[in-house]
């Protein structure tokens, strides 16, 4: 389950998504409440359904006229509301999986058009999510502009372990073409824990395995990639792909010697049961 969001507003990361694994996810705005989140988590946790959920709130709430809100619970019901002083354009939109909620745009076809990106993509929920806010940028977007987005992505099911359920947690507080730059973070954030990932079952001896999972993964020869570069040269390592391995750090010596030192370290820890591969991989060894 997840929410993505955009707003020419600061920091709309901080207001307008919430989630809870297993439980479900809502979506806060126009003059966005907290008590929609915050407490309608808390009654998706006890059991009502969404629909419920935002009765319930909307019922003690004294402008509901000013909130456009949608939640989705644990069992995939869907629940949303545009109030009367929303701030033209404004609606939304039910999709078979999926709610878009949108207002102060600058043509009534943003929610469909969110909608349909979202329900037609393919990938990742986080990609299409990112799918749904290109969709409304290119139908429209927000009238004021673009200042800042935000995605969030958890686990449907909770695992038992709190700390693997939350998937995806972005944002993009103040830029000129946030959508863009969180697509960018959206990516990058799916390769970096794809290969920490592939390294960690390296380490418990999965190295082959790993390493197919990596191999074609493409790094860039920047800073922002180094440390992908230093992971697959440790996968290579301890999948007995010296050669290859020590190729890969003669280059990121080039342009970011620091990663190499980290490398080096992995070692120096006692990590690795092969103390020696390491030291031959490494760069003036």
């Amino acid at each position: 389950m997840g929410v993505a969001t955009q707003s020419q507003a600061f920091a709309v990361g901080h207001s307008v998504p919430w989630t809870m694994p297993g439980f479900g996810v809502i979506a806060t705005q126009s003059m966005g409440e907290p008590a929609y989140g915050d407490l309608g988590l808390d009654a998706l946790r006890a059991g009502l359904t969404s629909s419920e959920a935002l009765t319930a709130i909307s019922s003690i709430d004294a402008h509901p006229e000013r909130r456009q809100v949608a939640m989705i619970d644990g069992e995939g019901r869907m629940a949303a509301y545009t109030g009367s002083a929303c701030i033209a354009e404004a609606g939304h939109a039910f999709g078979d999986t999926c709610i878009a909620v949108a207002n102060m745009m600058r043509t009534d076809g943003v929610w469909d058009a969110m909608v349909e990106a979202f329900e037609s993509g393919s990938g990742t929920l986080a990609t299409r999510l990112m799918a749904a806010l290109h969709a409304a940028e290119k139908a429209g977007g927000d009238f004021r502009g673009q200042r800042s987005a935000a995605i969030k992505v958890v686990r449907a099911t909770r695992s038992g372990r709190p700390w693997r359920d939350s998937v995806v947690d972005l944002r993009v507080d103040d830029h000129e073409t946030p959508v863009d730059r969180l697509g960018t973070l959206v990516e990058r954030s799916a390769r970096y824990n794809r290969m920490v990932s592939a390294f960690e079952r390296a380490l418990d001896g999965q190295a082959s395995q790993a390493l197919a999972d990596v191999i074609d993964m493409p790094v860039a020869k920047t800073k922002s990639d180094a440390d992908l570069q230093m992971w697959r040269a440790a996968i290579l390592t301890l999948a007995g792909r010296e050669e290859e391995a020590s190729s890969a750090l003669a280059t990121l010596n080039e342009y970011a010697p620091e990663f190499v030192d980290v490398f080096r370290h992995l070692e120096t820890t006692g990590l690795v049961d092969e103390p020696a591969a390491w030291k031959r991989v490494l760069p003036g060894k």
